[in-house]
């Protein structure tokens, strides 16, 4: 029997730009427009990401692919570590709520890398991140929620396999080099999701997806050094599937690959913060907009929501931004106040906002029996405002905007992407990367990066 890695190895040498739908070239722009919008802005508003990107500078060396907030080259393995980094850093980037992963944010950054460091044309970069993106979320689809129960970070884990799927692509590695290149990305696989949990460990959750994605670097520049991996590090004996989940599903591993494609189904985010908060904060946004309650008038805000938004999201009392992201009844409060949920928004003066904090106390969030039926199919959530007369006005969200069934407009990713861009790079310089994105066949990967 042909091995998991034999297979992807075909569908990556095969993957072409001239072999894949419009709908799909279109996405893969769309989300690489999204992952550097958000990598900007996470470079400029985070601290973990900036200590990252500074020593990685510091380094110095072979001058091989951009650093993002410096407009120099370094080492493609450290460039990629800092520019992942950044990626994850808000907790804005695009996901897979099936696959529980969040792709972009190894993709991308590996795409780029891998495309300066093998001199790649922008067709050959959009094939490697289609491609990356369908290997990280097959395998999430596969090992999940069974891998995420037992405390992994699915983006760490999977990570590794997408990220060595983009570069060993746009390298243009042989077959038979993609599956030693498997072998040992999938050696690398790791990530707890821990950092959910704790104000402080939650801001360095981006180490994750960084590590994954330099590990799927290594693994492709090894292999075409001629190193090999495991042949069966999926299914073989003490392999990826054994160690990583108690309940495979394997019809989801190569159903339909390289027919249908799950980059059309990753969704984008609206808000930085956990995704799971995105259905509470649109249902209560929505609430706001009737006027029905004023929010000086609201007593309490009832949240019901399937448990894994608890679980992940339920931070009670915010401490820091990062730790906002991850608290359902503050993004509630900060959204109702501020109108908005962005980037910014998440500072530490909306932290230490007096009337926020008085609000988020005001959210009780527990399980609908509704939302726990019905997940993952729909992540939704029931918003109930209820003012000191007891009068109430309630909202329900199935599935939060972004999402493949209530999609953001390419309009509405633009605008995001400028936003975010333009906290770090000059308003001309965003304007000028966000066209090269949006044609980029007609563009080269240099005019790209020395953008960011």
């Amino acid at each position: 029997m042909e091995s998991l890695s034999s297979v992807y190895a075909e569908f990556v040498t095969e993957c072409r730009y001239g072999n894949l739908d419009a709908e799909v070239v279109q996405q893969a722009k769309k989300l690489l427009l999204d992952g550097l919008g958000v990598s900007l802005a996470g470079y400029q508003l985070m601290e973990f990401p900036r200590i990252v990107v500074d020593y990685m500078a510091e380094l110095g060396g072979k001058e091989e692919a951009t650093l993002i907030g410096k407009k120099r080259r370094i080492p493609a393995i450290n460039a990629l570590f800092g520019n992942a980094s950044c990626a994850h850093a808000l907790d804005m980037d695009d996901g897979h709520r099936f696959g529980a992963v969040h792709p972009g944010t190894v993709i991308i950054p590996s795409a780029l890398a891998a495309a300066e460091l093998a001199g790649a044309d922008p067709k050959t970069l959009i094939a490697g991140i289609v491609a990356g993106y369908e290997v990280m979320i097959r395998l999430g689809m596969a090992i999940v929620p069974s891998s995420l129960t037992r405390g992994f970070h699915i983006t760490g884990i999977t990570g590794p396999l997408g990220a060595a799927a983009t570069v060993g692509k746009i390298m243009g590695l042989s077959r038979e080099e993609m599956v030693g290149a498997f072998g040992i990305a999938g050696l690398q696989g790791a990530g707890l999701i821990r950092t959910n949990h704790e104000p402080v460990g939650a801001k360095v959750k981006p180490i994750n997806p960084a590590r994954a994605a330099t590990a799927g670097l290594l693994a492709c520049v090894f292999a075409r050094r001629g190193a090999r991996g495991p042949l069966e590090i999926f299914e073989g004996e003490d392999g990826y599937f054994k160690a990583f989940t108690d309940e495979l599903k394997p019809e989801f591993l190569t159903a339909d690959l390289g027919k249908k494609y799950e980059i059309l189904n990753t969704y984008v985010k609206l808000y930085a913060a956990c995704r799971h908060t995105h259905a509470p904060i649109d249902a209560a946004l929505i609430l706001l907009k009737r006027g029905e309650i004023a929010v000086s008038d609201i007593s309490r805000i009832i949240v019901e929501t399937y448990p894994a938004a608890i679980r992940l999201a339920g931070i009670s009392h915010a401490t820091t931004p990062t730790a906002g992201r991850f608290s359902i009844p503050f993004s509630i409060a900060l959204a109702l106040i501020k109108g908005d949920a962005g980037a910014a928004q998440y500072s530490d003066a909306n932290i230490g906002d007096e009337e926020i904090q008085k609000l988020s106390a005001k959210v009780q969030v527990g399980v609908g029996r509704k939302w726990e039926e019905s997940y993952p199919a729909k992540r939704g959530a029931t918003v109930r405002m209820i003012d000191g007369r007891n009068r109430e006005s309630a909202v329900e969200v199935d599935l939060a905007k972004g999402e493949p069934e209530n999609p953001a407009s390419w309009e509405e990713v633009y605008q995001k992407f400028r936003a975010n861009a333009a906290l770090l790079i000059p308003e001309e310089d965003a304007e000028k990367l966000g066209e090269r994105i949006i044609h980029l066949e007609e563009s080269t990967i240099d005019e790209l990066v020395k953008l960011i």
